[in-house]
């Protein structure tokens, strides 16, 4: 029997995004979530469809559609849904044409739209290289999936697969359902004996839009700009910087990930020429056990206003990073709260996503998924990079765009940094038809400059920092 329900606490940031991109078909908005994995080993292929069909039935979000659709949608769990695994043989193809075909997959998994009123809301792929070797590609609709939950599906696909040749025992049942799975969000984000009253206040006391709502310089889109497209630049610190980092995190108390984020409050207040910036990050969302075993959107948003003093020592700005973390963390609210928290009239401006209450992004990679056996398999996580077969048409074009939703999908693509689990370096994503090349490389050379300074010299105040000469990636001062 299906099951009709409203979304849980964290899908509500997700969807108002989406619905601010497209209201009118939020699965254009292509948020997703993916995952590729090298299967080595001798692959029972049957097996591995019935331990997927397993997965299906275990989790209530694999088996989820939207039924209404608006500022407010319902969602129905199906009592059965197929396992969409497609089986893909490229034996016999030189490496080269094998490699172009599982990047293609790759593409396509990300760039074709999930229809919400549709499941499953996830794509599978198995492709056949060699007798030996295997390629496992995962999509998920953001609604339905976060980073975590990869790793859930994967392990759980391991194990059900290993059951069904008899190797061990079948899992359990969850004893959740997607009702239950949203009590527990709601009981988590209520934890630490902290009422919804109060920390909706604390949001309020602390956050307000932002203004200007883009910060990076983003002239206006020419109409066939792929507004969905998105490029990484790696960057990497100085070796020796990379040593003294955890050194220099103990000294001020602080971890490793909080310092590297001050270094880029300092950059930002630099460039920008305001003492005042927000960052905008992401917390795993599961502080249970039992939400660490569940796939789902549990991620969830929080927002680091700081003030950088260019007169104070740097250490400053770590100490207050620390601290709007924290309270940021222990304050965690579903975003509908937080929105009204800090615009009443949030109601009547829906859609209104979360980008308007901070100035740039900054998170964490996710850390490294482990290596899995099966009987007779090794399981391994690889990275694909997806790319378009030749003359495939961008799948969101600034011409396809209403206007008024043209901003968002603007800030969407402004620059964001990622550092890496080891935080030795990260990478900075964008929309490259937006923002250029010589924009992402000043703000990489700026920001390996201020980490160097902060690490080595925490007492330096912003104001004397040095900054590479030509880096400036801000050309305009924002107030």
């Amino acid at each position: 029997m299906s099951t009709t329900l409203p979304l849980a606490p964290s899908q509500q940031m997700m969807w108002e995004f989406m619905t601010a991109l497209d209201p009118a078909h939020p699965g254009d908005a292509r948020l997703v979530v993916v995952e590729f994995r090298r299967l080595r080993g001798t692959l029972r292929v049957d097996a591995l469809r019935q331990a997927m069909q397993d997965v299906v039935d275990r989790h209530d979000a694999l088996r989820m559609r939207f039924d209404r659709i608006g500022a407010d949608p319902a969602v129905t769990i199906l009592p059965h849904v197929e396992s969409p695994l497609e089986y893909v043989d490229l034996t016999g193809l030189p490496p080269a044409e094998q490699r172009a075909r599982v990047e293609q997959i790759a593409y396509e998994h990300r760039n074709v739209a999930f229809d919400p009123g549709r499941a499953p809301l996830w794509r599978a792929a198995l492709v056949r290289l060699s007798a030996t070797e295997h390629v496992l590609a995962l999509c998920f609709f953001h609604m339905v999936s976060d980073g975590w939950s990869c790793r859930v599906f994967v392990e759980d696909l391991c194990h059900a697969y290993a059951a069904r040749l008899g190797a061990v025992d079948p899992q359990p049942p969850l004893g959740v359902d997607f009702a239950g799975l949203a009590a527990l969000q709601e009981a988590e984000l209520a934890g630490g004996g902290i009422d919804a009253a109060t920390r909706a206040g604390w949001w309020a006391d602390r956050l307000r839009p932002v203004e200007p709502y883009q910060l990076f310089p983003a002239p206006s889109p020419a109409p066939d700009v792929a507004l969905s497209a998105e490029v990484a630049t790696r960057f990497a610190f100085p070796p020796e910087i990379t040593a003294w980092l955890r050194p220099a995190a103990r000294a001020e108390r602080t971890s490793p990930y909080v310092l590297l984020l001050a270094a880029y409050l300092v950059l930002l207040s630099l460039r920008a020429g305001r003492r005042r910036m927000v960052l905008g990050t992401t917390t795993l969302g599961r502080e249970s056990p039992l939400s660490r075993q569940l796939i789902g959107q549990f991620t969830n948003n929080v927002y680091l206003p700081a003030t950088v003093d260019p007169h104070a020592p740097m250490r400053a700005v770590v100490a207050a990073a620390h601290a709007a973390l924290a309270g940021a963390i222990d304050h965690a609210a579903p975003f509908h709260r937080v929105a009204r928290a800090v615009r009443p009239d949030f109601p009547r401006m829906r859609p209104w996503p979360d980008n308007h209450l901070f100035d740039a992004w900054f998170q964490s990679a996710a850390s490294a998924s482990p290596v899995l056996s099966g009987p007779g398999l090794r399981v391994e996580p690889i990275d694909v990079t997806a790319r378009a077969a030749p003359g495939t048409p961008p799948p969101v074009r600034a011409a396809d765009v209403p206007p008024d939703c043209l901003p968002v999908w603007v800030k969407r693509g402004s620059p964001i940094v990622v550092v890496d689990d080891d935080r030795a370096g990260g990478v900075v994503i964008r929309n490259r038809g937006v923002f250029g090349d010589d924009l992402v490389q000043g703000l990489i050379d700026d920001y390996v400059a201020v980490v160097s300074a902060l690490v080595t010299d925490p007492g330096l105040p912003p104001a004397r920092l040095r900054l590479p000469d030509g880096a400036c990636f801000l050309d305009h001062t924002t107030g």
